[in-house]
């Protein structure tokens, strides 16, 4: 076991099933964080419990673990920002609490692309169902020159050789990420304009990229995703809306920037395939393994 500069920030607005997984999977993992800053973001359910359960655990694997409640849902910009203002660490890690560590030296694989990468500001890792037989979520993201936005690999083989290369990209899911912390000194925060929750991590990529660092996607760390238990927390249809709302705006912001982009993907890339198209079995398997380098 070895400790990595790290702080992990996860939020928890409900959901518990799925955050319980969450926290197993960091503390089995062969490499673990400093510290930890999980917010309870207005929990109804257990979550509170949940909590108060693993402190004990957590103090005694060794990571400092600081948690407290909000009296309210927040949302996810500015909930996130106020623990990432308090990250000691050279790295920060977002993490949704619906994800599970697959790789079980992911931290230590994460900051060697650092090393090797000093201009590096955010990498983001595969990202893969939870479900039998593993396909891609998500494999860094692409965006066209009218602004749509495409999970890269969405539905692909786990193994499929197209995403199995370091990509240098505009964006990335917050779902699971490392970036410096310092960017929030250079770059800035999650921008809450995009309150409560959508595009506000494409956003903050961007604003990297033209702040001169370099945000990019590796295959080498996996991660699993149940995808969607964190946004649904917030209501489907008020989810909804705020995916059209905060799209609108985010258009408007880089529709210039947009203008320049080269890259275009076949149509049906940018269709958002459900789960029940994606050929999943849902067989739960949250095994741990390493991806071949």
């Amino acid at each position: 076991m070895s400790f990595c500069d790290v702080s992990i920030v996860m939020l928890a607005h409900n959901g518990m099933d799925f955050t319980r997984h969450a926290l197993e999977g960091l503390l089995a993992a062969e490499t673990k964080p400093w510290e930890m800053f999980l917010v309870d973001n207005c929990s109804d359910d257990g979550t509170p419990e949940l909590i108060r359960e693993f402190m004990p655990r957590f103090k005694e694997a060794g990571i400092e673990l600081t948690t407290w409640r909000n009296e309210e849902n927040k949302g996810c910009s500015l909930a996130r920002n106020e623990a990432w203002a308090k990250a000691t660490s050279k790295y920060t890690v977002f993490m949704d609490n619906d994800c599970v560590v697959c790789t079980p030296d992911w931290l230590s694989r994460f900051i060697r692309h650092f090393d090797e990468r000093p201009n590096l500001g955010i990498l983001g890792p595969k990202i893969i169902y939870p479900y039998l037989p593993h396909k891609i979520q998500c494999a860094g993201v692409s965006i066209n020159r009218m602004g749509r936005v495409a999970f890269r690999g969405r539905g692909a083989d786990r193994d499929d050789p197209r995403y199995q290369s370091y990509w240098p990209t505009w964006s990335l899911i917050s779902a699971c990420w490392m970036m410096r912390t310092d960017l929030r000194d250079s770059v800035g925060y999650l921008d809450e304009l995009f309150h409560p929750v959508q595009y506000e991590d494409l956003d903050l990529c961007i604003r990297a990229r033209l702040g001169g660092f370099e945000v990019a996607y590796t295959p080498d760390i996996e991660m699993y995703h149940f995808e969607g238990i964190t946004t649904a927390s917030f209501g489907a249809e008020e989810y909804k809306m705020n995916i059209a709302k905060n799209s609108l705006k985010f258009r408007e912001r880089y529709h210039r920037l947009f203008k320049t982009f080269t890259e275009e993907l076949p149509a049906e890339e940018y269709r958002w395939l459900r789960n029940k198209e994606l050929g999943l079995r849902l067989e739960l398997d949250l095994q741990m393994t390493k991806p071949e380098n």
